[in-house]
């Protein structure tokens, strides 16, 4: 950590109460009331296969896989710079950052692209922004960090209190812009920024007459160019938190957002993600409903079924019946269009029991995760190395770190980690093919195994050493199923 220089707040002041809460709440009463990635990493060779995933990554239905087909499960954290110059290394995110998230089992960052940064004035491309980002990528590579780049705002540009897009792509028509309008409720207390949204979905004529969208694309296309051959980074979110504009009332109906998704999301995805595909079609283009779809009211007709598509989606309902909703509705979807899926935001807290639950309730859905955010809740001192002693709150960090299968010879069918006893149950049908070599691997966490772990495992045999890092299995001849229970051991390790 180099630097004393604050990070931007996204989401609230610790112990004041969640700002996407005071959002579903205001909602649902309105409602009611009416270098060359050549240079840098490489793609690693089967003898990494028992550390973990191996790029390239591709899917099967709803589960992302990896180079050898096995399963992988994703948990990580978000680390997006909101204040200029806008990348994370100019805030100290480097090495040892990498270097600590990997050793405490986190196999993903969601690297955050912001258009001020990247396209400061219109059709301008910063390459040396892009590079800047290059690196952070090329640093956790070297530690075996996926990354998912996310083209990120949030209220659309500065001009409206917000963040993410340059306030030249704003065209209000001169609807009133409040001034004392601020995040969350500024979705719908801003008329100028609803405004802005609709001609951004619209492709309005924006600076030299040259469609918003189409700037929008340009910038895309030049991240994805840059990124085109490194193997760690997975894809790319188009847009974080979309917002339809001042027609947002039917989103918190029963029927959802379907009929606004078709007329302004879906045609933004073809026409971005088409525009990335067509520089790097083996990454994914993730998707993500509108904002009220993170409060688990109303399913989702995303992602649909083109090519590398993803479906991403936030959790940040206002009660566990909310929170248990917007995963199922998550997962279906995925399901249903037989596409992979990534929870990329949950959290924005430091509440170790809630961050608890919450990790619970993805365990229960197979759902791979991503925590808001790294920078906000977990280093409490950027200007100190990243290391267990300089958290914002270990508690939390605790309830974040833990044992699961991060590639899997087999399909998962049940997972959960219970915080208090240590205790990890897992399962899953295996490969009905001969997995050769290949291991289903388990993070362990020293953390909660300081003393070392026992497992116990049928359908399967335990091929690494005793309370080794990463538990690895494989499969038993004939067996369908495998299921694994991993506790502490009073008796330490061999």
């Amino acid at each position: 950590m180099t630097t004393s220089t604050p990070w931007a707040s996204r989401r609230r002041a610790q112990g004041a109460p969640s700002a996407l809460w005071l959002l579903a709440a205001a909602l649902s009463l309105l409602a009611a009331c009416g270098d060359t990635a050549r240079t840098g990493p490489g793609r690693p060779d089967s003898g990494g296969a028992d550390e973990g995933p191996l790029p390239p990554l591709s899917s099967s239905g709803r589960w992302f896989t990896d180079a050898a087909g096995r399963t992988v499960l994703f948990h990580g954290f978000n680390e997006v710079a909101k204040s200029p110059p806008f990348y994370p290394a100019a805030f100290g995110f480097g090495e040892d950052d990498a270097a600590f998230l990997a050793r405490e089992g986190f196999n993903m960052i969601r690297l955050g692209v912001d258009f001020r940064g990247l396209m400061p004035a219109p059709g301008e491309i910063d390459e040396d922004y892009i590079g800047h980002l290059r690196e952070t990528a090329h640093v956790l590579a070297r530690h075996r960090i996926f990354v998912l780049l996310d083209f990120h705002q949030d209220g659309f540009a500065p001009l409206f209190n917000g963040n993410g897009l340059p306030d030249w792509m704003a065209i209000t028509d001169g609807l009133p812009n409040p001034p004392e309008a601020v995040f969350p409720l500024y979705y719908v207390q801003n008329p100028a920024m609803q405004r802005a949204f609709e001609h951004f979905w619209a492709n309005s004529p924006g600076p030299g007459g040259v469609g918003l969208q189409d700037y929008f694309v340009q910038g895309v296309e030049q991240v994805v160019a840059a990124f085109a051959d490194d193997p760690w980074v997975i894809g790319y979110e188009l847009m974080n938190e979309p917002w339809p504009g001042a027609d947002w009332g039917s989103c918190v109906e029963p029927g959802g957002c379907a009929a606004l998704e078709q007329r302004l999301l879906v045609p933004f995805q073809r026409r971005v993600g088409g525009a990335a595909r067509a520089i790097a079609p083996d990454r994914f283009v993730f998707v993500e409903p509108f904002v009220l779809f993170n409060f688990g009211r109303a399913p989702t007709t995303l992602p649909g079924r083109g090519p590398g598509l993803a479906l991403s989606f936030h959790s940040y309902a206002i009660d566990e019946a909310g929170e248990e909703a917007v995963l199922r509705l998550g997962a279906s979807a995925a399901e249903r269009d037989g596409a992979p899926v990534l929870v990329t935001e949950f959290g924005a807290t430091t509440d170790a029991r809630k961050l608890d639950r919450l990790a619970g309730q993805m365990e229960r859905n197979l759902l791979p995760w991503l925590d808001w955010s790294y920078d906000e809740s977990i280093i409490a001192d950027h200007d100190l190395p990243a290391s267990p002693g300089n958290l914002r709150r270990p508690a939390a960090f605790d309830a974040l770190v833990r044992p699961y299968p991060v590639a899997i010879t087999g399909t998962p069918t049940a997972l959960a980690f219970d915080l208090e006893s240590k205790t990890l149950d897992f399962a899953y049908d295996a490969w009905s093919r001969d997995p050769g070599d290949l291991t289903t691997v388990v993070h362990v966490p020293s953390r909660h195994y300081p003393a070392g772990y026992a497992v116990a495992v049928d359908g399967a045999g335990v091929t690494s050493a005793p309370c080794a890092e990463h538990l690895t299995l494989r499969n038993t001849p004939g067996a369908r199923r495998v299921r694994l229970r991993l506790t502490p051991s009073p008796a330490g390790c061999p």
